[in-house]
């Protein structure tokens, strides 16, 4: 009692200092990539954990947390987020261990979740995909087929069934075709490491590879991206490349190699595109993000691993994905976070 009493009494002391003073210390200096002296060529913007992340900081919030120590900061949200999609200012993380989706809307400052009841009920949602209607597409390993959502969570059906795959993992949507390419990474005995192609419609059309290391073929994929150009880009992890493909499910290139150098893939986790032919990639083992030319010529590499929970740090990267405003997001699953960059230019 005597403790609370004192700190209540250094808050209001505090209250009447920091009314006499200007502005309290400020700590929001940008922070860029690559480090100066270098040119920065991108910049840190955001942090998302819970509804707070949606509010700016409020004087009181930072006098409170200066004399108590005490933050809202610790009021976290997500529990085990995998993958993301961003369009518009939604933002889009799919909670493998809560089974639901979380929704940060940026623009109206909210946060909801859906995927918690009723025929869109989720079991483990894993990846995730955002349509130019800002529909969202979730890949369910529980469930076994994908669910689909409009923007405010409201369920709008199915995409495939569980006979379809052996390991569903990820989606991807091509706003061109319409057509929706469901990820299958198989297993050990399973031969069906692929990629199933459906129409907007639902209407199964295609399947595109088979485990393997020729052309065409995947070991244990684990996530998709697409372009404006309309091409397909399969993470193929268990082989350590990008394979890309036309949407025909043509092959059309590839590109990676296993290393223990930056621009090598050691442990890549998630893969997305911007419309400048960017490709950005997660590594759990440099525990960074790499970006990439559509060529596979790494451009600039993004964080590092351990230390304090700072921007760029990261212990487990995830899922990562782009917008239409070029901005980035980034899943690191153990610090329970989703941090948002933008490129300084399109270069």
């Amino acid at each position: 009692m005597f403790f609370r009493r004192y700190l209540v009494v250094i808050y209001f002391s505090l209250s009447l200092l920091l009314g006499a003073c200007s502005t309290l210390p400020d700590n929001t200096s940008p922070i860029y990539w690559p480090k100066p002296p270098a040119q920065p060529r991108l910049v840190y913007e955001l942090t998302l954990r819970n509804q707070s992340s949606l509010n700016p900081e409020l004087t009181e919030d930072r006098m409170r947390e200066f004399a108590t120590g005490l933050s809202n900061k610790g009021d976290r949200v997500l529990l085990k987020p995998y993958d993301i999609a961003a369009r518009g200012g939604v933002v889009a993380v799919s909670d493998s261990l809560l089974s639901i989706v979380h929704i940060f809307d940026v623009p109206r400052k909210k946060l909801f979740q859906i995927g918690w009841r009723g025929k869109g009920k989720l079991r483990k949602p894993l990846g995730l995909a955002m349509d130019a209607s800002q529909n969202i597409y979730v890949a369910d390993a529980i469930l076994g087929y994908v669910v689909k959502f409009d923007p405010r969570g409201h369920y709008l059906g199915t995409i495939g069934q569980k006979k379809d795959f052996s390991r569903i993992s990820d989606v991807a949507v091509d706003d061109t075709s319409g057509q929706i390419y469901v990820l299958d990474r198989g297993g050990v005995e399973s031969l069906q490491h692929q990629v199933v192609v459906y129409s907007a419609d639902g209407e199964r059309l295609n399947v595109i590879g088979k485990r393997g290391h020729n052309d065409g073929e995947f070991n244990h994929p684990n996530q998709l991206a697409t372009n404006k150009q309309g091409e397909l880009y399969v993470l193929d992890a268990g082989n350590f490349r990008v394979q890309v493909f036309d949407a025909k499910g043509q092959f059309l290139r590839k590109w990676g190699r296993l290393g223990k150098q930056l621009g090598n893939l050691a442990r890549p986790r998630g893969v997305a595109l911007d419309d400048n032919g960017k490709v950005y990639i997660t590594d759990a083992a440099y525990q960074n993000f790499q970006i990439f030319n559509s060529a596979g010529q790494l451009l600039l590499n993004v964080g590092s691993g351990g230390g304090e929970d700072l921007p760029g740090n990261y212990m487990l990267p995830a899922g990562i994905a782009t917008d239409e405003t070029g901005r980035i997001y980034v899943v690191d699953q153990v610090r329970r976070k989703i941090e948002i960059f933008r490129l300084l230019s399109a270069e």
